[in-house]
Parts: C-alpha cells; sequence; structure tokens
C-alpha cells in the first residue's frame, strides 16, 4: 500500500502484530489478539503459542474473523483514496467450513440416509483433507459414529448381494473416510460395547479380497480394541485372525512383488485425529500403519493360550517369518514379529512349525545383536524355547548351518545384558556335545567362553575394543 508516513496516519490497531502492516483479513484467536489471517497461521506453523501472550496456541486453533475491525480498515481506506491508500477486498470465508457445517447439520438430521446419497461421502473426504479443524469438527459432530454404524450397514449388504459396485463403492468410501478422521481413544472402547455387530461386520471385511479395505479394517480394529475391555480382546473370532494373517500374507506378497520395503513400519497405529493434513491419502502410508496395527494386534492377542493354538493352526508363524525375511529389519516391526514368535513358540506345535520354515532360525539369528535390546531379549528367547523342547539333532543341525552358535558366542563376548548372555550359555552348554561333531564349529572356543565369568568376559571385550 503507497502512503507516505508523515502524511497519512494509521491506526495502531490496523497494523497486524506480527508483519507490521494493515491487515487485509484480521482474525482475533482465543488469547484475544488480532492479527492479519496470513501472518498468524503462518506464525502457528512454526511455534504453537500467541506472539503477544506467548499462550498456547495450537495450529488448528479457532480463529474468528474480526468483520468490526475489517469494515473500519475498508472505511479507512476508501477515505484516504485521494492518497494513494487502496481499499482491501472483503475476504472470502473460509474454504470448506460452511460446507461441512451444513454437511454435519445433515447428517445429525437424516442419519445414514445423508450418508447413502450421492457424493455425499466424497465431499465429506474432501472436506477432511483440507485440514486438523474439519476432521476434529466432524468428529465432533459425530461424523465417526455414523460411518461404523453405515459400515456395519454396507458391509452385510455386501456380503448378501456380493458383486454390485454401487455397494462397494459406498464401503470403499466409508472406510477411507472413517480413516482420515479416526476415532477418538475416548470414545473407541464404548463404540465397541454398544454395537456388538461391529466386529462381525469388519470381520466380513477383512476376508473380502480388496487389500486397502483390509489395511483400513485392521487399523480401526487396533483403535476400538486398544484401550477396551480384556475379555473381547481375548475373545476374538478364528475369522478375524485369519483375515489379519491373510492381510500380512499379501503384504509380503506384494513387497516382493513390487517393493521389498512396503512392509518397513514407520507410524504406529494411532487412534488420535492425525495432526497434518494430507495432500492425498497415500496407501503406502495406511499400508505401514496397517502392518504395525496387526502385528500389534497378534502380539496383544497372543497372550493367551486359546489364542495361540487358532494363530499356529492358520499358519501365523510361517506368515510372519516371511514377513520378517521380506523386511528391512526395521526396529518396530521385528520387535513385533518375534515378540509374536516368542510366544507361539511356547507351544509345541508353534515350534514345530517355527522348525518347519527352513528360514525361521536363520532370519531370528541375523536379527540378533543387529535391532535392538529388546528384539535382542525376544529372539534369544525363541532360539532357547526350540533348543530346549524341540529334537535336538534338528535344532543343532540347523543351528550350525545359519551360524547360529557364532552369534551366541558374540553374546557372551560384547557388552550386553547379563540375562542376555545366561540364556546364550545355556543353550550353547546343553548342547555342547554336539557341537563337537560340526568342524565349523570352534569348541575350544565354547568351553573356554562357558569356563568364563561375565567379569572375566567383559574385561577381555574392552581389551579388545581398545576401553
Amino acid at each position: 500500500m503507497d502512503h507516505e508516513e508523515e502524511e497519512i496516519e494509521i491506526p495502531n490497531y490496523f497494523i497486524c502484530p506480527i508483519s507490521l502492516e494493515i491487515m487485509k483479513d484480521p482474525v482475533t484467536t482465543v488469547s484475544g489478539i488480532t492479527y492479519d489471517r496470513q501472518s498468524i497461521v503462518q506464525w502457528l506453523e512454526k511455534v504453537p503459542s500467541c506472539p503477544v501472550t506467548k499462550q498456547s496456541l495450537p495450529l488448528d486453533s479457532d480463529l474468528t474473523p474480526n468483520h468490526m475491525l475489517r469494515r473500519l480498515i475498508q472505511h479507512w481506506c476508501v477515505e484516504n483514496a485521494t492518497r494513494g491508500v487502496v481499499r482491501i477486498p472483503t475476504p472470502r470465508a473460509p474454504p470448506g467450513k460452511p460446507n461441512l457445517t451444513e454437511e454435519i447439520k445433515n447428517l445429525k438430521k437424516f442419519g445414514q440416509e445423508a450418508l447413502g446419497k450421492k457424493d455425499t461421502l466424497k465431499k465429506l473426504e474432501v472436506l477432511a483433507m483440507e485440514g486438523e479443524r474439519n476432521r476434529r469438527l466432524m468428529c465432533e459432530g459425530g461424523v465417526h459414529k455414523s460411518l461404523i454404524l453405515f459400515i456395519v450397514k454396507y458391509a452385510r449388504e455386501e456380503e448378501e448381494e456380493e458383486g454390485q459396485h454401487r455397494i462397494k463403492g459406498k464401503l470403499d468410501e466409508s472406510l477411507r473416510l472413517l480413516h482420515l478422521i479416526g476415532v477418538p481413544l475416548n470414545e473407541a472402547r464404548t463404540i465397541l460395547i454398544e454395537n456388538e455387530r461391529i466386529l462381525e461386520s469388519l470381520t466380513m471385511v477383512l476376508n473380502q479380497k480388496d487389500f486397502m479395505n483390509k489395511a483400513y479394517t485392521i487399523v480401526l480394529l487396533r483403535n476400538l480394541t486398544e484401550n477396551t475391555s480384556s475379555h473381547i480382546v481375548e475373545r476374538l473370532s478364528a475369522e478375524i485372525f485369519k483375515g489379519i494373517i491373510g492381510f500380512l500374507k499379501d503384504v509380503v506378497s506384494r513387497s516382493n512383488r513390487v517393493n521389498p520395503s512396503v512392509c518397513a513400519t514407520v507410524q504406529p497405529s494411532n487412534s488420535r485425529v492425525r495432526n497434518k493434513a494430507p495432500s492425498k491419502l497415500d496407501h503406502s502410508v495406511v499400508i505401514k500403519q496397517a502392518v504395525t496395527a496387526a502385528l500389534m494386534i497378534l502380539l496383544e492377542t497372543s497372550s493367551w493360550s486359546r489364542n495361540r493354538t487358532i494363530l499356529v493352526d492358520l499358519g501365523a508363524v510361517s506368515k510372519l517369518i516371511e514377513l520378517e525375511i521380506s523386511s528391512t529389519g526395521e526396529k518396530r516391526t521385528t520387535e513385533l514379529v518375534l515378540g509374536i514368535l516368542s510366544r507361539l513358540c511356547c507351544c509345541a506345535n508353534g515350534r514345530a512349525e517355527f522348525l518347519a520354515h527352513r528360514g525361521g532360525i536363520a532370519i531370528v539369528t541375523k536379527r540378533l545383536l543387529r535391532v535392538s535390546a529388546a528384539a535382542d531379549d525376544r529372539a534369544i528367547s525363541i532360539l532357547s524355547s526350540v533348543s530346549k523342547y524341540s529334537p535336538e539333532s534338528e535344532v543343532v543341525e540347523e543351528m550350525a548351518s545359519v551360524s547360529t552358535v557364532k552369534k551366541l558366542c558374540a553374546v557372551l563376548s560384547i557388552d550386553c545384558s547379563l540375562s542376555l548372555k545366561e540364556k546364550a550359555k545355556e543353550i550353547l552348554r546343553d548342547h555342547i556335545d554336539e557341537w563337537k561333531k560340526f568342524p565349523c564349529i570352534d569348541v575350544a572356543l565354547i568351553s573356554k567362553l562357558l569356563s568364563s565369568s561375565p567379569k572375566d568376559l567383559l574385561t577381555e571385550y574392552y581389551s579388545r575394543v581398545g576401553v
């Protein structure tokens, strides 16, 4: 705006405290201070607090248009037009908000009928993509509850009338939108308890062919069961487990065919509404979230012997081994996979399935001492279980051929937890006579490691590394 400071006196309250320029779209924050919209939005993207009062202001804080001040500024601009002052235009309303309010009102008024109308779900998805505020308003308006009931309805209809394109499309859109807006943690348990048909309907989706719908469903299932009653988690149906294991099998097939690292998980399953507005729904991110969610469900449910039996019978052991082999050894995935395998190897059938897979001991050995302390503990637990309770000759031969013995000796030779060393010693000691049959194994070294105290071994290790 062209003006000479000495000729035109600008009222102080017209000036944005951030840009120090006349405000074009004045908005008032919850801290009571008025800023130009563009300036405060850019500020909050970097610093989540009021520049003047220092009060905490999240990026999605309400910014109330200050219409009175904007009119005063416009009037002042008109009065000073002859002096080169250009009138500021009337800003448009923030995109999406009026439409969103209308859609939520229609949803409350007409219920599932509104969601069934043409393009309603697509409109809501576009609005959810626009930002965190819209997604929060949707949750506050109960959109997630309506979507869950809508999914229950359409999952059953598709089961009864398989092949109908319209029903399939509605189910796809509903699951995708629900994944976008999420389910608030404080409501998940109540939602699951109040509608007993939810798990049944999600089971139907899990056992259908659509890969992405399975991914959305598994994330939703994890969100709903994360803080629910242990009785519900303990009694999940075999069909749910079948669907989850089938999904992991599909992930392995896709990763081997398209991208070897697709199952490397970087984001945990989270029922909270996401903090950043996605420019698009990235399928690779959804798949990563679903893999993590699936593994967390299996880890939690495998605490019960009934579930361990079901999982082993459904082939979970081999699918988990193949998932780990196809992954890049990412920390969270590996910890979860090894955690589940360690529990499944607590039962005889689980150990038998583990040994039946030629890559089982090899991949566990490979991950030992390479990922994290938690992964090491779970890997040693697996090796200890199969070496103690399974046929000796079969286990010893496999451990010798994939260098497990060398890795166990390494555990005794480096600085790690005493419990890990004790388990490694136990495995080596229990089969000392068998190791002598293999020329590739240094039995003298094993005997020395077994006879040395942890303190002596640690001292020797430090001398080797120069500490």
